[in-house]
């Protein structure tokens, strides 16, 4: 038995030369997979020492995964794992909804020069290249990146204002929604629809295309996610 399994589960040890990086992937990965549980507190020195890394390195990691919202910090307790359930998806996903319909129709009504529909592009096409390279890590960042750059080339202050409050949202409902299905290819079809729609201007094929990339997608996460939950609790002895 390996020296980790022994331990049991969580994270796991990481090279020094990728270090923040690298633990907050494997820091991610232990959330997503459910080895660091919900409302559970991060125990600091355990984790570092499972990490292979120094305090102040973990630290850094936690500060990111707080401002991806997969952690928060809660008075008297420290930082805590995010508790992510059905209806955060399903209200983050109304949110979603309302406010890049808005966003997808602004930057295809009002743009002269091509430019908002060029920022797009650019940014539809480092998702297709991450999704070639088959790097998660990558896709991930390239998916919020192809959101945020529809909110911000929207041009409307008031979207572009509320975007970094709702990024840690949109990004935990993205990480949560990659991990359970993993299925990019499945990503990648869906966000096709949704940029051809956007690219194409019609503002009810928009509509359309936003309601099922998003609402429609949260529905069938939540599902998903209940019946996987039924199947654990049917394993249980």
């Amino acid at each position: 038995m390996s020296e980790h399994a022994a331990q049991g589960a969580g994270p796991r040890p990481v090279t020094t030369q990728t270090r923040r990086d690298a633990v907050v992937d494997e820091v991610r990965r232990a959330i997503m997979a459910g080895e660091l549980k919900a409302d559970q507190p991060l125990r600091e020195v355990h984790i570092a020492q499972q990490l292979g890394v120094s305090r102040p390195t973990l630290r850094e990691a936690i500060y990111q995964l707080i401002h991806e919202g997969l952690l928060e910090q809660q008075p008297y307790r420290g930082v805590v794992v995010t508790a992510i359930d059905e209806k955060f998806i399903a209200d983050t996903a109304a949110v979603r909804v309302a406010l890049e319909t808005l966003a997808a129709r602004a930057l295809a009504d009002d743009d002269p020069d091509g430019t908002r529909r060029a920022k797009l592009k650019a940014a539809w096409q480092e998702y297709r290249t991450a999704h070639s390279a088959q790097d998660a890590a990558r896709l991930h960042q390239a998916h919020v990146a192809l959101h945020r750059t529809i909110w911000g080339a929207s041009d409307n202050a008031m979207l572009k204002r509320i975007w970094p409050t709702v990024e840690a949202q949109i990004n935990l409902a993205i990480t949560v929604d990659e991990s359970t299905r993993s299925d990019p290819d499945r990503a990648l079809r869906v966000h096709e629809r949704l940029i051809d729609a956007i690219l194409d201007g019609d503002p009810r094929l928009i509509e359309a295309e936003v309601e099922r990339h998003t609402r429609a997608s949260a529905d069938e996460l939540i599902e998903m996610i209940i019946e996987r939950q039924g199947g654990e609790e049917d394993l249980k002895p």
